[in-house]
């Protein structure tokens, strides 16, 4: 599953050994630590996402539905201060834009 939260993105998958675990992922660790502040976030430098930390479900269930619980902004893309984040985010807005355009007008 992908993320997109105002403190940063995130890839959150099963993890391969545990069943009850969930394995958060970035590119930057601050995004990790924007959701997860007491994360021990650990360096992969060879990997896709080389920031990532091991949770339990539940921490991850529990973190995202308080950021859904305290959530107060009316435009997503208005939440995000990190500016080059922000225009990553706007990247990702614009390609689901064009990828929506023949649905907005009837077309399926």
């Amino acid at each position: 599953m992908w993320l997109y939260v105002s403190g940063g993105f995130l890839s959150v998958v099963a993890h391969r050994d545990d069943a009850n675990a969930l394995l958060v992922r970035a590119r930057h660790p601050d995004h990790i630590v924007s959701l997860f502040p007491d994360a021990n976030v650990t360096y992969m430098p060879t990997a896709d996402y080389p920031y990532r930390v091991t949770l339990p479900r539940a921490e991850v269930q529990f973190a995202v539905n308080l950021y859904l619980s305290q959530m107060m902004y009316d435009n997503f893309k208005s939440s995000v201060e990190d500016d080059e984040y922000h225009d990553v985010c706007l990247d990702v807005w614009r390609t689901m834009w064009a990828y929506g355009s023949r649905y907005r007008r009837g077309g399926v």
